[in-house]
């Protein structure tokens, strides 16, 4: 599917926190129980609103608050949207 953000919108993918299963739990845990997750969340930049003023470029890895991603359900496809000026800041994984 193409998609095309409009109004100062960033397309992401986001990335979910591996997890962890380092040993058996010492108690048992209701299955539905989810634990709680960072109220921050990665995500790399598919496309960019053409109006955006951040300096950014599709590929990069920004830092959003989880609340700020909107989810839009089109078709059969997830598409995550999320506005500019709701970016904390960009990772870079380069060692200098």
């Amino acid at each position: 599917m193409k998609f095309e953000p409009h109004n100062r919108h960033l397309w992401i993918l986001p990335k979910e926190e591996a997890k962890e299963d380092k040993e058996a739990p010492l108690f048992v845990m209701p299955e539905e129980y989810q634990p709680p997750k960072s109220p921050y969340i990665t995500g790399e930049i598919l496309a960019m609103a053409c109006d955006c003023g951040i300096s950014l470029n599709v590929g990069d890895t920004i830092v959003v608050e989880r609340s700020t991603v909107q989810e839009i359900k089109a078709d059969s496809e997830t598409i995550y949207v999320v506005k500019e000026n709701y970016v904390y800041g960009r990772l870079d994984d380069e060692i200098e």
